[in-house]
């Protein structure tokens, strides 16, 4: 008397083998589904730890938000810069502009990096009492970024296309300083 799975089928009426059909279905649809849902949680698992490790590289906290421009403290007053012997870094700007905020750290360490030779100041467009400086110098988008020199009555406006890192706006600064330096050795 063994076990004959033939015969046991066949004593089995139709509907037994439609329930027991159905069954293994649902069993072998649920056994695709759990080991695909297995699949899916460990890629994103994996997905969320790259994602984290890119974060935790690019420095700052970047689930805060960003400070406004307006918050940074760098430079001084531009009526009181403008009456430097140093050339000044102007920056024209308005707080509700998403490229000056994302400008602002690149100002920052550039105004830290010159500090030696160039005086800076930061110009909120949106000031009242900016309102004539912003019309005479004839700003007209943010950031707009100015190398005034009092001492040679000179206003040098920087491509928007140097502003995003900075090198390349170090570059410009340097060579502002080499012909500055001329200048002085000319004017003696």
């Amino acid at each position: 008397m063994g076990f004959n799975l033939k015969e046991k089928l066949q004593n089995l009426n139709r509907k037994n083998i439609v329930i027991a059909t159905v069954i293994l279905l649902v069993v072998a649809i649920c056994a695709i589904t759990g080991y695909e849902y297995y699949q899916y949680h460990q890629l994103k698992v994996k997905a969320e730890a790259a994602l984290q490790e890119a974060f935790d590289q690019a420095g700052p906290d970047l689930s805060q938000e960003p400070k406004k421009p307006s918050e940074y403290n760098i430079g001084e007053e531009y009526n009181k810069a403008m009456k430097s012997k140093k050339p000044v870094l102007v920056l024209f700007f308005a707080d509700w502009c998403g490229y000056c905020v994302r400008f602002m750290p690149i100002y920052q360490e550039i105004s830290e990096k010159y500090a030696e030779t160039f005086d800076f100041s930061k110009v909120n467009v949106e000031d009242k009492k900016y309102e004539k400086v912003v019309r005479e110098i004839g700003i007209t988008g943010f950031p707009t970024v100015f190398i005034l020199d009092p001492k040679y009555d000179n206003k040098v406006l920087l491509s928007n296309a140097i502003l995003g890192n900075t090198e390349s706006l170090s570059k410009e600064m340097d060579r502002y300083v080499r012909i500055r330096k001329i200048l002085d050795s000319k004017k003696k």
